[in-house]
């Protein structure tokens, strides 16, 4: 499984992330980026692209702007793997109490059985995809259906 966090500079909250979950869990791959592209430039980070969005099955943001910033510049293609995490840009790279957030965090939303429900075959998600169809095909199968009555 694929897991991206995302802040504004790639310099401490999505790094620390990756970094802290990355030697936790070994057996899912972390990346960390940035959604500023002025911020990361100034501090030779990673900036986030849609290359990366697509590589990702599940996205952390940080911030509501960061939702917003992805939806300006990608629409809602990658909305549904997007988790808030709501942790403000007040700590430094690695400190403890950024950990400390980022562990409640993954206690809260139960990291183990969210990334077990995404990667299993049978996931509402991927039941979803095998079944999707477009507006004019479910109109014509109610309309079908209701005449077959």
């Amino acid at each position: 499984m694929n897991i991206l966090f995302l802040c504004t500079s790639n310099l401490n909250r999505s790094k620390t992330a990756e970094d802290h979950f990355a030697a936790k869990d070994p057996l899912r791959v972390y990346r960390s980026a940035g959604l500023s592209e002025k911020e990361c430039k100034r501090n030779n980070t990673t900036l986030c692209s849609e290359e990366l969005l697509e590589w990702a099955d599940v996205v952390f943001v940080m911030e509501d702007e960061h939702v917003r910033r992805i939806e300006q510049y990608t629409g809602q293609r990658f909305l549904e793997k997007i988790i808030n995490l709501n942790i403000p840009d007040v700590y430094q790279y690695g400190e403890p109490a950024l950990i400390e957030q980022l562990e409640k965090r993954r206690e809260a939303m139960q990291f183990k059985e969210l990334f077990a429900r995404i990667e299993s075959p049978s996931s509402a998600r991927a039941a979803l995809r095998l079944f999707e169809a477009s507006a004019t095909e479910l109109a014509v199968t109610f309309k079908l259906s209701q005449t077959d009555s």
